[in-house]
């Protein structure tokens, strides 16, 4: 990949800009990996005492659980019931002192291999550690800072927007669009470490020339990171080659994007917002923005996307 990257290297450790071939070598993406499709399993619509504007999901081992951007002192658990997924309160959020009163549009939601979850804050661009009984406290600085260095977060729209777990105390996020890109947080040590990376480009197909290449969600399973490319309508997998991230295999789901059965009236751009797995399912939530469904207007509801696994994701 060194001839299609510019690097160079800064106080925050190594930084790549990715050239041509954007996030990741061709014979690493779209070149090597033919489309696959995700066979859809069921659709069901997000039901419960509120609504909700999902922006993040999370398998903690036992449950599904979602954040939503409107509901900033709430986690929620899903549980797929018939032809609905209902959602309730699973965790009140007890917030740090710090951030009491604050607005924090939750863009992720993880479980970390410690048992606790983390949140990732759009407004605050920091990660907040909740234990299973509230309490909550922030981990590590903004990220603002580190972003901003590599023209992350440049735009209205352009926020953290999904996180997921490396190990003890290490933390991939991701920034969403124009440009995206990536932020390596390691809190290991005794001063945080922060690298950021511009990934723009893709080899992913966009199907609309109005889209942009953009994360909408990261989750962690099995030792693999897989990134939710919305305006792509496609999971792909998030590789570290030991000196920068690749993309690998990736999976679409354009056909249940596109299929009026599923899609909102007057809404183009990738409207997925939430991904998560289990061992035997891929769930994607999707934020529809309050807007009524082309096969029945009168339903507002979101949508959980549940996806067979394929062998070997």
């Amino acid at each position: 990949m060194a001839a299609n990257t510019e690097a160079k290297e800064t106080g925050r450790g190594r930084s790549i800009r990715f050239g041509a071939l954007g996030l990741l070598a061709a014979s690493l993406a779209g070149a090597a990996w033919a489309q696959q499709k995700l066979e859809l399993d069921k659709a069901l619509p997000l039901d419960g005492p509120a609504l909700v504007q999902p922006s993040g999901l999370a398998w903690d081992g036992k449950r599904l659980l979602m954040v939503c951007s409107v509901h900033d002192d709430d986690i929620f658990v899903v549980e797929p019931q018939g032809d609905k997924a209902a959602f309730k309160e699973a965790i009140h959020i007890r917030r740090p002192k710090d951030a009491i009163g604050m607005k924090l549009a939750w863009r992720g939601i993880a479980a970390g291999p410690d048992g606790a979850l983390y949140l990732a804050s759009e407004q605050a661009t920091r990660i907040l550690r909740v234990e299973k009984d509230g309490d909550a406290e922030w981990v590590g600085p903004s990220l603002l800072e580190a972003g901003a260095e590599k023209g992350l977060f440049a735009g209205g729209n352009s926020g953290i927007e999904g996180l997921a777990p490396l190990g003890k105390k290490k933390f991939l996020v991701a920034a969403s669009r124009e440009p995206r890109g990536l932020l390596d947080v390691d809190l290991s040590g005794k001063a945080p470490v922060i690298t950021a990376w511009l990934t723009d480009r893709t080899t992913l197909p966009l199907p609309t020339g109005r889209r942009r290449p953009d994360f909408a969600d990261l989750t962690e399973d099995g030792g693999k990171t897989w990134a939710l490319c919305a305006n792509s309508d496609a999971i792909a997998q998030v590789k570290w080659t030991g000196s920068d991230y690749a993309e690998g295999q990736y999976w679409t789901y354009a056909q249940v994007a596109e299929d009026p059965k599923y899609k909102y009236a007057g809404l183009r751009m990738g409207l997925a917002r939430g991904l998560a797995m289990d061992a035997r399912s891929i769930f994607i939530a999707v934020d529809n923005k309050g807007v009524g469904r082309q096969a029945d207007a009168n339903d507002k509801r979101p949508l959980l996307l549940v996806f067979k696994r394929p062998p070997g994701v």
